[in-house]
C-alpha cells in the first residue's frame, strides 16, 4: 500500500513539473517582424523617416564606417548610430548632415530583433555632376551697352564666337579701362584661367569657387592702336577642377579709329536747353553745356531730327558745337573740352534733336559716298514714311538736345489809387471792346491781335498826379518818344529798363519837385516787354487832358 502511494505521488509531481515546463514565456515569443525595406535617393539636408511596428524589443542602428560623416540617426531628440526602443510604433528618422561631392554615399540602415538582424533601408547620396558652363552678356538692340533686367542686372546669353569689349553708353568716365564686355562662369566645380594671350586683356576674376562668376573683361584706351581698320585679339582659357576638357574664349576689341564718345552727359544722355538755347543742366545763366569729348580723330557733328534727315552742324543750325581739337597733334587719342548750345527757339512748342559725332575715317560707305555729302545714308524708313538711325550711327548719337519752348509771359496792369473816373480814368481794352472810331486804335490793334494787352490812363485834372498803377509779370520797359521828360515814375530805372518795385506811381507834370508845363492832350507810351529784343506784350497809353 504504501508503494503504490508513493508511485502516484511521483507520478503527479512529474504532472505538474511538465505542466509548468509547458507553459515557459521563451518557448511563447512570436518571430519577430521587419519592416519592409525602403530605397531612397536623397538630397544635403534631408530628412527620411522610416515608421515601423515593431513585435518586441528592437535597434535600429547604421555602421559608423558607412555613415561617415554624412549620415545620422535620430529618435527626436539625439543623434547617433544606433536607437531602441520597445514593441510598438515607432517612427525613426535618417538625417543627412554632410553636402554632397563628387562620389556617391550609401547607407545601410538595419534593425535588430531578438537573435535575427535584416536591413530596412537603402539610402544614397548621389555624387555631383561636374559641368562648366560659360555665357556671354547681351547687347541692347542698338549694340550701343548691355541688355539688363527689371533688376537691373546684366542678361546672359551663349557665348559669341569672339567677344568684343565696347565703350557701353552707360559708362560715362573713360578711367582706365574704358572698354569692356561681361561673361559667366556657371560651374559645379573650382576653376581657374591660364594661357592669358593679350597684355592689353584685363579679367576681373582669375580663379572662382563653384557656382555663378561674373567676369568683366576690359581694355584700356591707352593699349587701342591707331592704325585704321586694326583690331587687337586675344585668347584666355578657363579650365574646371576634374573636367576633361577646358574652356577657351576668343576676346576682340576695335582700333581706336571710330571711336566717339561724350563724357559728362547727364543721367539718360539728355542734355536740356531754354528757349534762348543756354544749357538747363549746368550752373550759371545763359552758358551753353561743357563737357568733354573722346576721338582718335577729327569729328564732323550732325544733328537729326524726327521726320527728316541729319543735317551737319553749323553755325546756324539748331544745335552749334564748339570742340577744342588740337590740330596740331593729329595723332592719338585726345580728350578735349567741347560746348553744345542750341539756336534760340521762338516757337512755343519744345523741340528735340540727337547730336551725332561721326569720325572722319567712318564718312566713307559701302560705295564709296560720303556721308557729309549724303547724310541721308545714316537714316532708314519704315512703311509710314518715318525716320531713324541706322542701327550702325545709333553708336555716335551722343546726346539727345532736348530745348523749351518760347514762354509767353502774360503782362498785366491794374489801377491802385487815384482813378475816381472825374480826375483820372483807367481802361483796359479787349479785342471785343476795341472801337476802330477810338483814337488809339492804330497803337493798340496790333498789339491785341498779337495777344498781347493795352490800357490807357488819362489825367483830367492836377488832382490825379501820383496816382498808383501795378504791374504784374517780369517785364523790360521802354517810353516813347525817349526824350520824354514830363512823364515821370519814380520807381522806374530808365538806365536798366525796369521798376524797382511793381507798383508806381505816375505824374504827368514830370518829377514833382520840379514841375513843367505840359500841353493839354500831351501823350506818350509805355511798351513792355518780356525781353528787349522781344515784341511789345503790354502797352499803357498815357494822356494828359487838363
Amino acid at each position: 500500500m504504501r508503494k503504490h502511494f508513493l508511485t502516484t505521488l511521483i507520478a503527479g509531481l512529474a504532472g505538474v513539473v511538465f505542466s509548468a515546463t509547458s507553459c515557459d514565456p521563451a518557448e511563447s515569443t512570436p518571430d519577430p517582424v521587419f519592416p519592409d525595406l525602403v530605397k531612397k535617393t536623397v538630397a544635403a539636408g534631408e530628412t527620411v523617416e522610416l515608421s515601423f511596428s515593431a513585435n518586441q524589443a528592437w535597434t535600429v542602428s547604421i555602421p559608423a564606417a558607412e555613415a561617415g560623416t554624412y549620415f545620422r540617426l535620430t529618435d527626436g531628440s539625439t543623434q547617433s548610430f544606433a536607437v531602441k526602443g520597445e514593441a510598438g510604433d515607432h517612427t525613426v528618422s535618417v538625417v543627412v548632415i554632410g553636402e554632397q561631392d563628387f562620389e556617391n554615399h550609401e547607407l545601410t540602415v538595419s534593425m535588430t530583433m531578438g537573435d535575427r538582424t535584416e536591413a530596412i533601408a537603402e539610402i544614397t547620396l548621389p555624387a555631383l555632376e561636374r559641368y562648366m558652363t560659360i555665357s556671354g552678356a547681351v547687347f541692347n538692340e542698338a549694340g550701343t551697352d548691355f541688355s539688363k533686367d527689371e533688376a537691373g542686372e546684366l542678361q546672359f546669353g551663349p557665348l559669341a564666337e569672339k567677344v568684343e569689349l565696347i565703350w557701353p553708353l552707360s559708362l560715362k568716365q573713360p578711367g582706365t579701362a574704358p572698354y569692356e564686355n561681361y561673361i559667366m562662369v556657371d560651374a559645379s566645380v573650382d576653376w581657374t584661367v591660364s594661357g592669358i594671350s593679350a597684355d592689353w586683356l584685363d579679367l576681373s576674376e582669375t580663379e572662382g569657387a563653384a557656382g555663378k562668376t561674373e567676369i568683366r573683361l576690359s581694355c584700356d584706351l591707352s593699349q587701342l592702336p591707331l592704325e585704321k581698320d586694326a583690331k587687337l585679339e586675344g585668347t584666355f582659357t578657363i579650365t574646371g577642377e576634374g573636367l576633361d576638357t577646358p574652356q577657351t574664349v576668343s576676346v576682340k576689341v576695335a582700333s581706336a579709329y571710330g571711336l566717339s564718345r561724350f563724357i559728362g552727359v547727364p543721367e539718360g544722355n539728355i542734355l536740356k536747353f531754354d528757349a534762348d538755347g543756354y544749357s538747363l543742366d549746368q550752373g550759371g545763366e545763359n552758358t551753353p553745356f561743357t563737357g568733354s569729348i573722346v576721338s582718335a580723330e577729327p569729328l564732323t557733328y550732325f544733328y537729326y531730327m524726327p521726320g527728316s534727315f541729319p543735317m551737319m552742324v553749323n553755325r546756324r543750325s539748331v544745335i552749334q558745337v564748339d570742340d577744342a581739337w588740337d590740330m596740331e597733334q593729329p595723332e592719338g587719342v585726345q580728350n578735349r573740352i567741347v560746348s553744345v548750345r542750341m539756336s534760340e527757339n521762338y516757337s512755343e512748342e519744345s523741340r528735340s534733336s540727337d547730336l551725332l559725332a561721326i569720325p572722319t575715317s567712318m564718312w566713307e560707305n559701302e560705295i564709296g559716298n560720303e556721308i557729309g555729302y549724303n547724310p541721308e545714308e545714316m537714316i532708314d524708313y519704315d512703311d509710314n514714311g518715318n525716320t531713324s538711325i541706322k542701327p550702325e550711327y545709333q553708336k555716335y548719337v551722343v546726346a539727345t538736345c532736348q530745348q523749351e519752348g518760347f514762354k509767353v509771359e502774360t503782362i498785366t496792369c491794374t489801377s491802385i489809387s487815384g482813378f475816381d473816373g472825374e480826375n483820372a480814368v483807367f481802361e483796359e481794352f479787349s479785342l471785343e471792346t476795341l472801337d476802330e472810331q477810338d483814337p488809339d486804335y492804330v497803337d493798340i490793334s496790333p498789339i491785341l491781335e498779337m495777344g498781347g494787352a493795352a490800357y490807357r490812363v488819362t489825367y483830367l485834372s492836377a488832382e490825379a498826379e501820383g496816382a498808383k498803377l501795378r504791374i504784374e509779370g517780369d517785364a523790360f520797359a521802354t517810353i516813347s518818344p525817349q526824350t520824354n521828360t514830363w512823364l515821370y515814375m519814380p520807381e522806374y530805372d530808365p538806365s536798366n529798363y525796369i521798376f524797382t518795385n511793381p507798383e508806381f506811381s505816375v505824374y504827368m507834370t514830370g518829377n514833382p519837385e520840379s514841375p513843367e508845363n505840359v500841353e493839354k492832350g500831351s501823350k506818350a507810351y509805355l511798351n513792355l516787354m518780356t525781353s528787349m529784343s522781344g515784341d511789345t506784350s503790354a502797352m499803357i497809353i498815357f494822356v494828359k487832358n487838363y
